[in-house]
Parts: C-alpha cells; sequence; structure tokens
C-alpha cells in the first residue's frame, strides 16, 4: 500500500523517539500509526477514533505492534476522553482532525491541553477543503491553540518553508515546566 505524503510528512515532522509515550488522534486506519510504531521501542502509541471500522482497520494493520505492547486503538470521540486514566503523552498527533477548525473545539483542546506532557509537542497537520483557502485555517487554528494555553512554534506548508506565527504565550504555565508547543502543519 503506497503511503500518503501528507502522513509520512506530518510523522516525520512529529519526530517520534524510540522511547516516546505517542497519541494519534483520528488516527483512522492505522497508516500513520504503523510509521510511528516502526520508531518505537519502549515507546507506546495510543490511537483513538470514533469510527469502530477504522479502529478494527488499525488493529489489524498494526497486529504486530499490538501484540509486542507498542500500539492500542481504541474507539474514542476526543470530547469524551477521560484523561486521569491515559496520563500523558510526549507526542500527540492529529492529521485532518477537523474539530480544530470547524467548531470552538474548546473542550477537545482542553483535553490536548491535558494530555500533553510538560514540553511535549502537538502536531496538527491540515488539509484545506477544496477550493478554501489555507490562510482562514491557520488563523483559526493558532487562535483556539493560543486559547487553549498552547504556544505555537511553527507553521508550515508541505514542500515550502516554515514561519513563527508569532505571540506565542505560555498560558499560565509555571515558569519550572517547559511549555508544551503545538506545531501546526497546513
Amino acid at each position: 500500500m503506497r503511503v500518503p505524503e501528507r502522513l509520512t510528512a506530518a510523522v516525520e515532522l512529529l519526530g517520534a523517539g524510540p522511547d516516546d509515550r505517542v497519541l494519534e488522534i483520528g488516527c483512522g486506519r492505522g497508516v500513520a500509526a504503523a510509521l510511528i510504531c516502526e520508531r518505537l521501542v519502549r515507546g507506546r502509541l495510543l490511537g483513538i477514533d470514533r469510527s469502530a471500522a477504522a479502529i478494527a482497520a488499525a488493529r489489524e494493520r498494526n497486529a504486530a505492534a499490538i501484540a509486542s505492547g507498542r500500539a492500542r486503538f481504541v474507539r474514542a470521540v476526543l470530547a469524551d476522553v477521560r484523561t486521569a486514566p491515559l496520563g500523558t503523552y510526549d507526542k500527540i498527533l492529529a492529521c485532518d482532525v477537523n474539530v480544530f477548525w470547524t467548531g470552538p473545539a474548546t473542550r477537545e483542546l482542553a483535553i490536548v491541553s491535558a494530555l500533553l506532557a510538560p514540553g511535549g509537542v502537538l502536531l496538527i497537520a491540515c488539509t484545506p477543503p477544496p477550493g478554501r483557502p489555507l490562510g482562514p485555517l491557520e488563523e483559526i487554528l493558532h487562535a483556539r491553540l493560543r486559547q487553549a494555553g498552547l504556544r505555537t512554534t511553527a507553521w508550515g506548508r508541505a514542500g515550502g518553508g516554515r514561519a513563527d506565527p508569532g505571540g506565542g504565550g505560555g498560558g499560565g504555565i509555571g515558569e519550572d515546566q517547559p511549555a508544551p508547543q503545538a506545531l501546526v502543519v497546513a
């Protein structure tokens, strides 16, 4: 199966290391999860998706990673996730999860903020709908991430450079802990 370039690029930018705890939101059929699991040695991946069919496909595609204890896939709606039993994650990936730009996503981003370890990285990779310019999507995401207390460190475009979006305040995160970062790739 040919892996879509956008997923390969997102996984590369996420930069999961061998010991990282990784959460993939909207894991779909587990394609990006499989790429991430190839990098994990002692690390673990949790993939969530609201679709039972997608979770079944992700489990099938990643059976070896599940058997080795490196991956787990759960049917869940992000807004309903209970954070306490999950702990925190070094890396969180969300590819084309439109909840972050189609609605206020206040609850979802609060959950993501609670799940992201100090100094952790959130990568939101998005593809604008056909006929829609990218600029407004970037503005929406940047504003929502700042409201959630996440410091956006970079924007990027596939095949293009990165630019600092500016104004990335820590949103009340203590000086003794690194601020979680949100890297948005559009």
